[in-house]
């Protein structure tokens, strides 16, 4: 049966994706975003413009709405393309409506996404789930140029993904690869969740970089060229303890270089000049690079660390300076074995649900 895909989330990422669909002659059914300003450039254009060196053109788009129902709908397959942060929320907004024909990817996981999503599925009264899975990163290095205008400056070769339970990863795969051919087999959601190197890329070279993130040059400069010997030897020795824990685990691991590798051949790609008018989403040294990657990402990591007796001591570093930082108390509000509702249980519980 021919597929609808669905875009959840019109930002950067969310317009990129559907833009990208629509030029590889797939059907998107609708794209939504809370954020009536996002969908009604899209609706008042009739699609999104592409631009960069991967893909141009231009895609028509017949529904953007904020209107949830009217896009659950439209389609079957729902791409969540939204800061992961928010997953909880919008499960429990998309229970009234799903299906278990359905199919839910989450585009990135972070560690447990998959698993959040379907609890908070179950705890709003859905007997039986979708298929639900994850990738570990976005498809893209991508930014909005313009309103309803997308520029992807780099495609990744490959990105792994997997379904929760892992019993249903190979309908997972064959749903995935109508809409991102790129997608590859992981073994299982949990160790694609820990393979997200957003938290490795991003956490270190933002705290250690603050006074150019906190300057106007920020929202269009080249973020990743940022890395000093100092910089990047905290970023390497967090990813170390990120491996450590997955092998204690014996999750499937893939190292900060080895996802580089995998994902974009060791390519360093420049960002491509943007216009005004955008969200503060679309800057190249965006919030998220704390305020996501620290909560769904380092902490997560850490309570992991703490119930296998693996030592955490920069990420737990990191995440105490984002703390200074935002003046938050991010391990209050990010993922814990807790708030998975996997507390109490031992690990081949845990895995037991991941691999099924």
């Amino acid at each position: 049966m021919k597929k609808g895909f669905v875009i959840i989330g019109a930002g950067n990422g969310g317009q990129s994706l559907a833009g990208d669909i629509v030029l590889r002659g797939k059907n998107v059914a609708a794209i939504y975003d809370k954020n009536l300003q996002a969908v009604e450039a899209i609706a008042k254009n009739g699609g999104i413009k592409m631009s960069g060196p991967v893909v141009q053109g231009f895609a028509p788009i017949q529904c953007a709405t904020n209107n949830l129902e009217e896009a659950m709908s439209a389609g079957d397959v729902f791409l969540v393309a939204i800061t992961s942060n928010f997953h909880k929320a919008l499960a429990s907004e998309m229970a009234s409506y799903i299906k278990p024909e359905h199919t839910v990817v989450l585009l990135p996981g972070y560690v447990g996404s998959s698993i959040l999503f379907s609890n908070t599925l179950r705890k709003c009264g859905v007997k039986e789930l979708p298929l639900i899975g994850e990738a570990a990163s976005f498809p893209y290095a991508t930014r909005l140029l313009e309103p309803a205008h997308a520029g992807i400056k780099a495609r990744k070769v490959a990105l792994p993904v997997a379904a929760l339970p892992a019993t249903r990863n190979q309908e997972f795969i064959k749903i995935v690869q109508e809409a991102i051919p790129e997608a590859y087999l992981s073994s299982d959601s949990l160790s694609v969740g820990f393979n997200n190197v957003n938290p490795a890329t991003h956490v270190a070279f933002y705290l250690f970089n603050l006074g150019k993130v906190e300057s106007p040059e920020s929202k269009s400069s080249d973020f990743h060229s940022w890395g000093t010997p100092t910089v990047v030897r905290i970023q390497y020795e967090m990813d170390a303890e990120r491996l450590a824990i997955m092998k204690a685990m014996e999750l499937e691991t893939i190292s900060y270089d080895e996802f580089h590798e995998i994902c974009y051949q060791n390519k360093h790609y420049a960002p491509i000049p943007q216009g005004q008018g955008l969200p503060a989403s679309a800057s190249q040294a965006p919030d998220r690079f704390i305020d996501e990657d620290v909560p769904m990402g380092l902490v997560p990591m850490s309570d992991f660390g703490k119930k296998l007796g693996v030592p955490t001591p920069i990420i737990d570093l990191l995440i105490q300076m984002s703390n200074v930082v935002r003046k938050r108390d991010f391990t209050a509000e990010g993922s814990t074995l807790e708030s998975l509702g996997l507390s109490g249980m031992s690990i081949e519980e845990i895995l037991t649900i991941v691999r099924g």
